[in-house]
């Protein structure tokens, strides 16, 4: 498998006369081209502090970090021209539009002259925002302060996408149109690696994530590994919709297999079982007239909270 972000054995130490602050411990992450990958952890868990080695803009204590094949401390530069960057809090100048501030940005990156105006335009189109083009940044709201700021990250047409807590601040419909977009620029081949703590907003959106805690990762993978291991500890979820004496079913279920907890909703029974019991539900369902069956798999939140061993605070 290709991936496009890599590091190993990554620590961060921030050194003062108070001591020592251990922000990253040992880290090591895969996130393979072309999918939406969530860095996931509460506040403080080290996210920022792994993006701003990425990016090049802080130096590792120790380990590797490496972007698109370039080294993070020795190549920074091709990073960057190869990355788009949203970081948490963007500035813009409020007495400029939010043209000139792109256009100003587009000219630091070095885009051709006769491109700018076109890939400004299309920019502020897709973030929604055509229309305030000529209007002064001052008078934006956090939310579309916030959705131009996502703009400037597609200014170059990056090969990826880092994006550090990319929905706080916008509105629910300025959430819908960035989720949107995020799909539609992973459809198109791009490589998004979005560090956030609203795990329950943008989690079902990632088909891969890395779990981290304390500096540390504690898990990562593709959602239906990380799921299958939760399952396998806690229960597998099935949703059994008959057509009639749902009670007899689940009590035929209950003697057949382990099954650790059970409810009925109408004619439809919900269970945990201990093991894969597919199959099993579908035998025994088909003598009450079997209408559906499904596997109901974990969510991001759900495997945050295994894999963390706690609760999720937002």
């Amino acid at each position: 498998m290709e991936y496009v972000i890599e590091t190993e054995g990554l620590v961060k130490i921030y050194r003062d006369r108070g001591g020592e602050t251990v922000a990253l411990d040992g880290v090591d992450i895969r996130v393979p081209r072309g999918v939406l990958f969530g860095l996931f952890g509460p506040n403080g868990s080290g996210k920022s502090t792994l993006i701003s080695i990425l990016i090049g803009l802080s130096l590792p204590t120790r380990g590797t970090a490496r972007v698109l094949g370039f080294d993070s401390v020795r190549e920074s530069i091709e990073i960057r021209k190869r990355l788009g960057v949203l970081p948490e809090n963007f500035g813009f100048y409020e007495h400029m539009t939010a043209y000139e501030n792109l256009e100003y940005l587009a000219m630091l990156d070095g885009i051709p002259e006769s491109e700018i105006k076109s890939r400004i335009m299309s920019v502020l189109e897709l973030v929604g925002l055509r229309d305030k083009a000529d209007a002064k940044v001052g008078g934006f709201s956090r939310g579309m302060v916030q959705r131009l700021a996502i703009a400037q990250a597609l200014l170059k047409d990056p090969e990826v996408l880092i994006l550090d807590e990319p929905t706080i601040g916008l509105d629910p419909s300025g959430s819908e149109v960035f989720r949107g977009i995020m799909q539609d620029l992973v459809k198109s081949g791009k490589t998004i690696l979005v560090s956030t703590h609203l795990l329950r907003e943008l989690g079902y959106l990632c088909t891969h994530a890395a779990l981290i805690r304390q500096g540390k990762i504690i898990a990562q993978g593709h959602i239906d590994d990380l799921s299958r291991k939760l399952s396998e500890a806690r229960g597998y979820v099935y949703e059994v919709t008959v057509t009639r004496d749902p009670e007899k079913f689940l009590l035929e279920a209950k003697e057949a297999l382990r099954v650790a907890e059970a409810s009925i909703q109408g004619n439809k029974v919900v269970l945990r079982v201990m093991g894969e019991a597919e199959k099993e539900l579908s035998r025994l369902a088909s003598n009450y007239g079997l209408v559906s069956l499904s596997q109901v798999k974990p969510g991001w939140d759900e495997i945050y909270v295994f894999y963390q061993g706690g609760g999720w605070n937002e």
